[in-house]
């Protein structure tokens, strides 16, 4: 058993089961994995109960019906960081921030092989600046990851408190897939399910007393090249963390300047010696040959299973593209990689498509928030999310 699950097999983590193999995607769209089990009704938790995309308020305006990083994170902490947004005023995008995303998480391992495991019990947050487009909300495509440790008193409260919102779910997190939270899409930011949700993230993640992490992506002024860092808080100041197998590096950077038709992307740097590099780009693509597209698909079917790697041994920049380019490579080269041992298989009761809104888009580097009003959602969120919730339900 790999490191991942094997931490989680503390925390009683069972046995997966299989899912269905996927079916092709249609127009560059997400993949269809098939026929999905119905929900069940042993009360266990689902994707949507330990992962929470916020719906995006309905109207300008209502921007504080979403949590902001008043509270969270200290405004010299937030100072402290790289502008996220090439030529904006930083204290303009301290107040337009906005959390759109959490994931309570039982073990993020702090440690990478061959050392022991050491895990931190969290809750993680997503923040995205919002602004106005005409009357509608819409989101700008730079954000802040917080990482908010917990102790053993406050991890059973979230967890107690996770399971007091399965019951105000209405059975709408049963069996649905990872996306828009189905309960707050259908009650409103201001309904039972988001008040109690928001409660217990302002409760449980308070700034300066916890925050453990802060984790950076920053979008050029085009909009084509994305680059990414990430921090340790230590004694209430940022410490720069070096980026995973990228030796001695603590920014990395993706480019892209093509279309879903046509692949332009770069990763800057890529990992030595990581194939993962041919599925960014659509001429490259086309000629290599099977051997290296194996290698290819491999490493990203690797960076999507928790049980094969971590946060501590994928770099930021592979993380964020490997579920789009997989499936764009797959399309292209009429390759079906799910069967292949390197692919995560999630318990049978969870639905783990990816049936976010902007499909393969090659500029949706998001992992659990927004672009535009697309939500925009990686493997990797999805895969994790089955083991936690696999994890918190035994």
């Amino acid at each position: 058993m790999s490191f991942r699950l094997a931490s989680l097999a503390a925390l009683l983590l069972s046995a997966c089961g299989a899912v269905p193999a996927p079916n092709p995607p249609v127009d560059g769209g997400p993949v269809d994995a098939g026929p999905q089990p119905m929900g069940q009704s042993d009360g266990g938790l689902d994707l949507n109960d330990v992962s929470f995309l916020f719906p995006l308020p309905e109207a300008v305006g209502g921007e504080s019906q979403l949590l902001g990083l008043a509270g969270l994170m200290p405004r010299a902490l937030y100072d402290a960081v790289p502008v996220i947004i090439e030529n904006r005023d930083q204290s303009q995008l301290y107040g337009a921030m906005r959390v759109v995303s959490a994931r309570v998480d039982p073990c993020f391992p702090l440690t990478a092989p061959p050392e022991a495991l050491v895990c931190a019990k969290q809750i993680r947050l997503v923040a995205q600046p919002l602004a106005a487009e005409g009357r509608d909300v819409t989101t700008e495509d730079a954000s802040l990851h917080l990482f908010f440790d917990l102790t053993d008193a406050q991890f059973d409260d979230a967890v107690q408190t996770l399971k007091a919102l399965r019951a105000l779910a209405g059975g709408l997190t049963a069996g649905a897939p990872l996306d828009v939270h189905p309960t707050m899409r259908a009650q409103g930011l201001g309904g039972p399910y988001a008040l109690m949700l928001k409660a217990m993230l302002a409760r449980l993640c308070v700034g300066s007393a916890n925050l453990s992490r802060v984790a950076f992506m920053h979008v050029s002024a085009q909009g084509d090249s994305w680059r990414f860092g990430a921090f340790d808080v230590v004694s209430g100041v940022l410490v720069d963390d070096l980026i995973p197998r990228t030796p001695e590096l603590k920014v990395q950077g993706v480019q892209e300047r093509g279309t879903t038709e046509f692949r332009s992307g770069e990763l800057l740097p890529s990992a030595p010696g990581d194939s993962l590099k041919v599925l960014l780009s659509e001429s490259t693509l086309r000629l290599t040959d099977e051997k290296t597209l194996t290698k290819a698909l491999k490493s990203a079917l690797t960076i999507e299973n928790p049980g094969s790697s971590s946060p501590q041994t994928i770099d930021c920049g592979s993380c964020h593209v490997a579920s789009r380019a997989r499936n764009n490579a797959e399309q292209r080269r009429m390759v079906d990689a799910s069967k292949w041992p390197e692919a995560y298989v999630a318990a049978s009761r969870f639905d783990v498509r990816r049936v976010d809104a902007v499909g393969n888009d090659p500029k949706a580097l998001r992992a659990f928030g927004y672009v535009k009003r697309s939500s925009a959602l990686s493997l990797r969120t999805i895969n994790e999310s089955a083991v936690i919730a696999e994890a918190l339900t035994r």
